[in-house]
């Protein structure tokens, strides 16, 4: 295979698994093949008979061919139907290993990546792949073997002839290549292009409150025109080549037929090459033209595939950074107590986010963690579930390092209520009993409801059409941000995790939803172990251990009531935020 492209390379082992229905293809295929000299030859008897005017004879050349084409139309019907099996097999399977392998990626991964630009990737770029699989299997190899086949058979009737049919080959070769370069170029700025448009298009689609906020609508409507008529013209430029190339190799072609012709001509004046036998190899060049075009559109197609193929396994070239450890182990049921010890952190770009911190929470206690932004609140929360590793330090729960368990058993108990709740399409109830199977949450509803009920969700869920079956659509749009959190909520109750984390929970929110959420919250606080990143500093005031950070340190620690008196940092918080909200 060292002849085929690194890109496509990588594609075989996902073929190579169903190599018994590619060899049953295989043998259909051969069996199809077999019969265009056959064609061929039964042409030339034809015109034969026709010269004899033996009736007899072309009646049951008739019936044998009419034999010949359901055997043939037999073989075809498999080798199309069994090639396409496969290739559509195999292409679902690569469809699953690069969703799978995005899913063990960290968090820093898809920061790098817009979310428009994977979505191409995992649909248009490997549906082109699946594609070109079952050209390849379906018309590619097919068209090959039939060349060689008929090659074959006029090289038996008369190799100086097919000598002279063969002469304008490398020209034509040449010329593919020439046209496929090309094309493989534009391709790739295409795919390039239309990945831009589609993340632009997810950019617009969800900003559009702003859009319509700045009236910016004519000056989204201009970029993406301007983007759109860069793939046009990109596209364009391709239909040129390929309007370009057809016409100069069927010229080459219609040379090699002509010059076919007068050589025959020749050898039949000479007495070399019977008349009828000249029939069936004029036959065989006209069944050789089709197999030739179709490989030209083959390689063409090969070659501007060549790109999506190379964007999707540079997904499987992405490496995360957070990693389970070979000999991880299930974390036990835990109790609570976690500890940052001399914890540095920074992301990609180096910058210190946090230094030398260390904190421990003991189990039950609600610690909340408060600060200006790029303080480096939510950069510590994320540690916990390995969202990101630290790049020094030790973080522990129950005194067991986080990095020496198995990520599903570390993040099954850890409950995390986020600022900006997304709710996935579905039903109320498989949102809130979300990661479960459908057949589990039939048998689990009691327990849904409860959680409902906890999270002050029950009653609008109820006054909902369907109730906890009625479907949610894309993002939970139709809910509030209110009801949105409550049903975060609910899925938290749900996981009953002994670590909570709230992420901001009620900072986008009215005054009456954040009570409602708040007072959900309370009852989900009570017997967990809790840290709260907060930006409301009213919702923390009862916390056990409220501590500020500054530039990725903690300045201050204490509860609410010695921090104010303390009149640091947190004190000023606080009284120009109580400030503001008396005006």
């Amino acid at each position: 295979m060292a002849w085929l492209p690194e890109n496509y390379r990588r594609l075989i082992p996902y073929v190579a698994p169903h190599r018994r229905v590619i060899f049953a293809a295989l043998a259909s295929m051969i069996g199809f093949v077999s019969t265009m000299p056959l064609l061929a030859y039964m042409v030339g008897r034809l015109t034969k008979f026709l010269g004899e005017g033996n009736l007899s004879a072309i009646t049951e050349l008739a019936w044998i061919t009419f034999g010949v084409f359901v055997v043939r139309g037999i073989f075809q019907y498999g080798q199309d139907t069994l090639m396409a099996k496969a290739a559509l097999q195999a292409i679902t399977d690569l469809r699953a290993r690069v969703y799978a392998h995005l899913q063990s990626l960290d968090l820093a991964s898809f920061a790098s990546q817009r979310t428009g630009d994977l979505t191409v990737r995992l649909t248009s770029d490997i549906d082109k792949l699946g594609e070109i699989l079952r050209r390849f299997f379906n018309q590619f190899i097919p068209c090959v073997l039939t060349i060689i086949a008929v090659v074959s058979y006029l090289i038996y009737l008369n190799w100086q002839l097919t000598l002279v049919t063969l002469v304008v080959s490398p020209l034509i070769g040449w010329l593919f290549g020439w046209f496929g370069n090309k094309l493989a170029d534009l391709s790739r700025t295409s795919q390039e292009q239309i990945a831009d448009l589609s993340s632009r298009l997810y950019e617009i689609f969800s900003a559009i409150r702003i859009i319509r906020a700045f009236a910016a609508e004519d000056y989204e409507q201009r970029r993406f025109g301007e983007l759109s008529d860069e793939n046009r013209l990109a596209r364009f430029r391709t239909e040129q080549i390929k309007a370009i190339q057809y016409p100069v190799i069927g010229l080459m072609q219609a040379l090699g037929v002509l010059l076919v012709f007068w050589v025959g001509a020749w050898q039949i004046s000479a007495g070399n090459l019977p008349a009828f036998e000249f029939a069936s190899f004029a036959t065989g060049i006209g069944l050789l033209l089709d197999p030739v075009r179709m490989i030209t559109e083959n390689l063409n197609e090969l070659r501007q595939a060549g790109a999506s193929a190379d964007r999707v396994f540079e997904l499987f070239d992405l490496k995360p950074t957070v990693l389970q450890a070979p000999d991880a182990v299930p974390l036990s049921p835990v109790k609570g107590r976690i500890e940052f010890s001399n914890i540095d952190f920074s992301y990609a770009d180096d910058r210190p986010v946090l230094n030398n911190v260390n904190l421990r929470v003991e189990p039950g206690e609600v610690v909340a963690l408060v600060g200006p932004s790029g303080s480096g609140k939510s950069s510590l929360v994320n540690l916990l579930p390995r969202f990101y590793d630290p790049q020094q330090g030790t973080v522990r729960i129950d005194g067991t390092d986080v990095r020496a368990v198995t990520f599903k058993s570390l993040r099954r108990q850890i409950g995390i209520v986020p600022q900006e709740t997304l709710l996935f399409s579905g039903t109320i109830a498989q949102n809130i009993a979300y990661g479960c199977d459908e057949a589990d949450i039939k048998g689990m509803l009691d327990r849904i409801v409860r959680a409902a009920k906890i999270a002050n969700a029950h009653e609008f869920i109820q006054d909902l059409p369907g109730g906890y079956d009625a479907k949610v659509s894309e993002g939970g749009r139709g809910l509030s941000g209110g009801q949105r959190q409550r049903i975060a909520i609910a899925r938290a109750v749900l996981l009953d995790p002994k670590i909570l984390i709230l992420d901001e929970a009620t900072s986008a929110l009215d005054n009456e939803s954040e009570a409602l959420v708040q007072e959900a919250l309370n009852r989900l606080m009570q017997d967990r172990t809790v840290i709260i990143v907060a930006h409301r500093l009213s919702t923390i005031r009862d916390a056990d251990r409220i501590l500020v950070l500054e530039r990725g340190r903690i300045i201050e620690a204490g509860n609410h009531l010695s921090l104010i008196d303390s009149g640091g940092v947190y004190a000023a918080l606080y009284n120009r935020q109580f400030e503001r909200a008396s005006v």
